[in-house]
């Protein structure tokens, strides 16, 4: 017990004095021997006995009063963590409440966020009708503040039930934690409220990766904290699972390109797990799965090689299902792949001929596109050197360099970065070469440096079928040769050829040999180059140094080699987003009518522009994940709807979300600039882990003083005086008050 006043407990010497005055008018009387009063003595003994006890009580009830008055003066009280209440509990009170709706409060079915319900209702019994609430949530949000949110109650309120009627509509989001985010936001909410006393409750998991040391303000929060860790004590680590990215890669190109995706599982649990089922799925329809095991604390890798049978957009999905995990929002990655209708080739002639068997396009020109009815994939067009600057690379998917001299070194240099960025260069020989020139010119653009031309003979030549060399070996593990099984694709072996390009080994050669002359000399070698492939078929796509162009294995093999270095997708820049990251959309400014996102669940959301300005770019906050479209609708009454699908992005969950390992509790006290912090330049904030709460028992100690007098009252009353009332009271005669005497 523990005493407002202690000094007041001097009082309880007082209650000495009825013992003293009690021990003072003690007589002690004279025996003298008288028989007449004998008769009297022995009648009074009984009344005697009576009277003795009522002296005792009417001596403790004096002695106690005289004990409890002080006692209650000096304000005892005990300390209780449930009952009671502080000394700021009956001022008004403006309490708002930092809410943690991440994506980890869903962890084992929603049990933490249940929790977190039942722990907010629990404190707001607590609080006086005249206290002021609020409720901040402590998602990610765009500047760190939960603007726009609209379950928030940032402006203080009477209305207990606005708050937990806004967790009741409010399940737990899709965003990573931001838990310094939201206590500035509820700092800020509480600054603009003139109420004596302020205090900040924060509920959550107290994820790790929520605490954000960064954006601590500097001059503290202005209210103390109360910190509620809604995680069961006896909860071990919580493992988990997660789906944090996904890939692809495009193999292949032409009517069915063939894709490699893949997802990345990530373990944050301190156990190895074995058996994970990832599985592939595209608009909905799940086409592959495979297991992978992955140890503690690392990622694992599974790929799925898939054919696509149509083009545009297609949405995948990968998704992990494991009997251990908990947490089933971070289980899928969304990812939206992009495949291109056509392929477009941009082919240089470096030879024009004004006859047209002649020209040295003319074979490749009608190999990869027959005729202007024709339905194939390959649109190519052609230019001359002259004529690059009206057609820029990055508007094409191949270019093609066909016995061409010489190009302008920017050419070059926008060629080369053409390549890097993903794009495929086939480079085709011809008589206007010079190695040496060609070298310097294109230098790491080329698969091998060239040596020099290797002239074996003439086609008017009588000893040329002794003289010539044919194709030899063919790399059918490589894809342009790994199903070249078209017609005509038996004959490749018996093309003639009267000259070629030899080529200079490489010190630190990436290069790929896909097919050689019967001497071993490179017929057509490739190598990497940034995110794209560059091709040289050392001999010429016209009939100057081969008959190739008029076998049938010519029109099958140019067709697939453009195709394999047609630019790839990738995911290198997919148009991925996390949730509560803002979206920013570069839709066209002219007659774009009105742009809306569609979300998931069909819901619509039009956008506006971030400024005023013309072309400024549209933007919004998503709230989940999912697969998004973008579409636009004219502006004329009745106009049509188009969906966009190069505007389609993907939103998934945060990787960082994913890891649910908890900050340590005092150690997030300490960041928050408690008074343990042992920081001198801490913000002032005090935080409150587990306040302190007062019963006062000083009421009920003046409660039994005035009981106890009451009773002495009782008791010091004459009897006869209590009989006189007695009888007035009930309206009884003489004889019962003798009767009663």
């Amino acid at each position: 017990m523990n005493f407002l006043n202690p000094l007041l407990l001097l009082g309880l010497l007082a209650a000495s004095l009825p013992v003293i005055i009690h021990l003072m008018n003690r007589r002690r009387a004279v025996r003298r021997p008288f028989p007449a009063l004998e008769f009297l003595l022995k009648s009074q003994k009984k009344l005697a006995r009576r009277l003795k006890v009522r002296q005792w009580l009417l001596l403790m009830m004096r002695v106690g009063a005289l004990l409890l008055l002080p006692l209650a003066m000096a304000r005892p009280y005990l300390i209780s963590e449930t009952e009671g209440e502080t000394d700021a509990d009956r001022l008004p009170s403006g309490v708002i409440f930092v809410v943690d709706d991440s994506a980890s409060m869903d962890y084992d079915g929603g049990a933490r966020w249940e929790k977190t319900r039942a722990l907010v209702d629990e404190r707001l019994d607590r609080l006086r009708a005249w206290d002021r609430v609020g409720l901040v949530f402590a998602g990610s949000w765009p500047g760190g503040t939960p603007l726009g949110e609209d379950d928030a109650i940032l402006e203080l309120t009477d209305d207990f039930g606005a708050v937990q009627e806004a967790l009741e509509n409010h399940p737990p989001s899709q965003r990573a934690t931001d838990l310094i985010g939201g206590l500035r936001a509820a700092s800020e909410a509480l600054a603009n409220v003139d109420v004596p006393q302020k205090q900040i409750i924060l509920v959550t998991d107290l994820q790790k990766s929520g605490v954000n040391t960064n954006a601590l303000p500097a001059g503290g929060f202005g209210a103390p904290i109360s910190v509620i860790d809604v995680r069961p004590d006896d909860e071990p680590q919580s493992a988990n699972l997660a789906v944090i990215d996904a890939t692809y890669e495009q193999l292949t190109a032409g009517a069915r390109p063939e894709f490699q995706i893949s997802a990345t599982v990530k373990n944050f649990g301190k156990d190895d797990v074995s058996g994970v089922q990832v599985r592939l799925s595209i608009d909905g329809d799940q086409l592959a799965a495979g297991l992978v095991d992955v140890s503690a604390g690392k990622t694992a890798t599974k790929s799925f090689v898939h054919t696509f049978e149509s083009k545009g957009l297609q949405r995948a999905q990968l998704s992990l299902e494991h009997d251990s995990d908990k947490l089933a929002v971070d289980n899928t990655f969304h990812l939206p792949i992009q495949l291109a209708q056509k392929i477009k080739v941009l082919m240089v002639n470096g030879d024009p001929r004004s006859v047209p068997y002649q020209d040295e396009l003319f074979y490749l020109e009608r190999a990869l596109s027959p005729s202007k009815r024709s339905t194939s994939t390959i649109v190519p067009e052609v230019t001359g050197v002259d004529g690059l600057a009206s057609h820029p690379f990055e508007d094409y998917d191949v270019v093609i360099l066909a016995n061409v001299e010489k190009m302008p070194r920017a050419s070059v240099a926008q060629l080369q970065k053409f390549t890097e960025a993903g794009g495929g260069v086939l480079f085709v020989a011809g008589p206007n070469i010079n190695p040496s020139a060609y070298n310097s010119l294109f230098g790491a653009l080329l698969p091998k440096p060239l040596r020099s031309v290797k002239r074996l003979t003439t086609r008017n030549d009588p000893d040329a079928p002794i003289k010539i060399v044919r194709f030899g070996n063919v790399d059918r593990t490589h894809p342009v040769f790994k199903v070249f099984d078209l017609p005509g694709g038996e004959t490749v072996h018996s093309v003639p050829v009267y000259s070629y390009l030899l080529l200079e080994p490489a010190p630190s050669d990436e290069s790929r040999v896909m097919m050689s002359y019967g001497d071993g000399a490179p017929a057509l070698i490739e190598k990497p180059l940034g995110q794209g492939r560059v091709a040289l078929l050392t001999t010429t796509v016209d009939r100057d140094w081969t008959d190739f162009p008029i076998r049938t294995a010519y029109l099958p093999l140019m067709r697939r080699l453009t195709q394999y270095l047609a630019r790839r997708s990738t995911s290198e820049h997919r148009n991925n987003h996390p949730t509560g990251a803002r979206v920013r959309l570069e839709a066209p400014s002219q007659d774009r009518g009105r742009v809306e996102v569609r979300d998931p669940d069909g819901g619509r959301i039009v956008l506006t522009p971030e400024s005023a300005e013309a072309g400024a770019a549209l933007s919004f906050v998503p709230r989940r994940t999912g697969h998004f479209k973008v579409v636009v609708t004219s502006d004329v009454p009745g106009g049509d709807e188009k969906e966009v699908e190069e505007l389609a992005f993907a939103v998934n969950i945060d990787p960082t979300e994913s890891d649910l390992n908890p900050a340590d509790k005092a150690e997030f006290l300490k960041i928050l600039g408690g008074p343990d912090s042992g920081d001198p330049n801490a913000p002032q904030a005090a935080v409150l882990d587990t306040p302190e709460r007062r019963v006062g028992v000083w009421s009920i100690l003046l409660f039994l003083v005035t009981l106890i007098l009451l009773g002495e009252t009782i008791l010091g009353t004459r009897r006869s005086v209590l009989i006189k009332i007695w009888s007035k009271l009930t309206g009884q005669s003489r004889e019962a008050e003798e009767l009663v005497s």
